[in-house]
């Protein structure tokens, strides 16, 4: 079970993000804070697995509040769940290191993807907040181990299931790392992430 902090000062919004976590029996919300020093104590206390953290809090700004609040719990990964869609922003908070970053119109079934790739270690920047980023300056896409060696794969060009036989795994597993990996590199198809993935020196 993945335990999570939410730190947004709407309560309702709060509220009914819990609703959506909760409603898959994976992950328990044991905290709403309503400011960044609510979040810096719950986390202290708590040491919750993740933190959903929104930009906009009453008494500061949750990127500029990143180091207090890793210092309170240094191992719960941090995922930016805002309204703000300027490229500005987003690239500011992935270059201050956070885990993932998600839009409040994304729908339940993204949230729920965020926080299961974020609780195994691994980024994940929303598609939308990803392709706004890259708008403003072209930036490398975070990839875990495991990705880039199905994207290495790819390059070379394998198929994915031939790519599943490479590494020992599953058919449908290599098909979902492939899935994700065209989402974090903002592409469309195979074409279009193996051009990407050299030109960005991925591979």
């Amino acid at each position: 079970m993945i335990s999570i902090i939410i730190a947004d000062d709407h309560k309702m919004v709060a509220q009914a993000l819990k609703q959506v976590i909760e409603a898959k029996d994976t992950a328990e919300v044991t905290g709403i804070a309503l400011t960044i020093a609510d979040a810096a104590g719950q986390l202290e206390e708590k040491k919750p697995d993740l933190l959903l953290l929104d930009i906009a809090m009453p008494d500061g700004d949750g990127i500029e509040a990143l180091p207090k609040l890793r210092k309170a719990s240094q191992d719960t990964k941090i995922i930016i769940l805002t309204m703000y869609s300027e490229a500005e922003v987003i690239q500011r908070a992935i270059k201050s290191g956070v885990d993932g970053y998600l839009m409040k119109d994304s729908d339940a079934e993204e949230i729920l993807a965020a926080i299961e790739h974020v609780s195994k270690g691994e980024k994940y920047i929303s598609p939308a907040a990803a392709s706004k980023a890259a708008a403003l300056t072209e930036t490398i896409p975070q990839l875990t181990p495991r990705e880039r060696e199905v994207l290495k794969l790819i390059v070379e060009g394998k198929s994915s299931r031939e790519a599943a036989k490479v590494l020992y795994l599953g058919f449908e597993t290599v098909r979902s790392y492939t899935k994700y990996l065209r989402q974090k590199l903002g592409v469309k198809n195979t074409a279009g992430m193996v051009e990407k993935a050299i030109r960005l020196h991925l591979v």
